[in-house]
């Protein structure tokens, strides 16, 4: 989308931000570099910012090159990190933008998925899928979402606008369609009774998609698990593992119980 338009959307949905904001746009990175800086303070988290917005600007994202073996497939103009607190609390959610030249700007109330695609088109000079932002705000509604059909509905919905640009590889090699599928096969695992096919094909593909995101191999291991396929899910959790440290412990004493239940 025009630049101009992402200047109109802004104006429409974050006034605010538009307002305290617009003068830090200035001229966007001639190499489209750019680090995105969310602040996970608890007061931004609290009002949707943390995890979940850091999850809504990596949807957003298309791939860069899938041969590149350096994590989940970003763009490799743009990375999206933690951050502390930013400041400005009572405006919050909160983010920060570094271009290619080290400069800082501090972008307040950022809440939603069109407003965080507009600051990336600014910033980077470059257009972003409109499919990717469809996708963004579908997921995050999904994750609002209390009832797994209600999950699966707004995730299919996310999947096929993904699907729509079978020709784009960046789309559908994008992190928003690894997340999608991932969220799908936990919603599936989620009803009564569970779709356990479906979860399967949704954890597998995610994990193909990005094989690097731990938290696919954590519900391709549930998924596997609920198929009765305990080998593979001793595989997937031993990914999980690798990807995250952390997790080692609590991942050997899940395949001694898998080991047990399968002997």
């Amino acid at each position: 989308m025009h630049l101009f338009n992402r200047f109109i959307l802004l104006s429409l949905f974050a006034p605010s931000l538009l307002i305290t904001s617009v003068r830090s746009f200035s001229t966007p990175s001639p190499s489209g570099e750019c680090t995105i800086k969310v602040c996970h303070n608890k007061h931004c988290t609290k009002k949707g910012g943390g995890d979940m917005l850091l999850q809504t600007f990596r949807n957003l994202i298309p791939e860069a090159d899938s041969s590149e073996e350096s994590g989940v497939l970003y763009n490799s103009n743009v990375s999206v990190e933690k951050s502390g607190c930013l400041s400005q609390c009572d405006r919050g959610p909160n983010i920060c933008t570094v271009n290619d030249k080290n400069e800082e700007k501090l972008y307040v109330g950022i809440s939603d998925a069109t407003t965080a695609s507009a600051i990336l088109e600014v910033v980077t000079g470059k257009d972003y899928p409109i499919a990717l932002l469809l996708a963004a705000t579908l997921i995050n509604d999904s994750q609002q979402a209390t009832k797994p059909s209600k999950k699966e509905q707004l995730l299919s919905s996310a999947i096929d606008a993904i699907s729509k640009e079978e020709n784009d590889a960046t789309i559908q090699n994008s992190y928003a369609h690894a997340h999608a599928l991932l969220l799908r096969a936990d919603a599936f695992l989620e009803m009564t009774p569970p779709n356990i096919d479906g979860a399967l094909f949704d954890a597998r593909k995610s994990v193909k998609i990005a094989p690097r995101e731990r938290k696919a191999w954590r519900v391709l291991a549930c998924a596997e698990e609920a198929g009765g396929n305990y080998t593979l899910a001793i595989d997937a959790l031993r990914e999980v593992a690798k990807l995250d440290p952390s997790f080692s412990t609590k991942a050997r004493k899940e395949i001694e119980r898998l080991v047990s239940i399968a002997t």
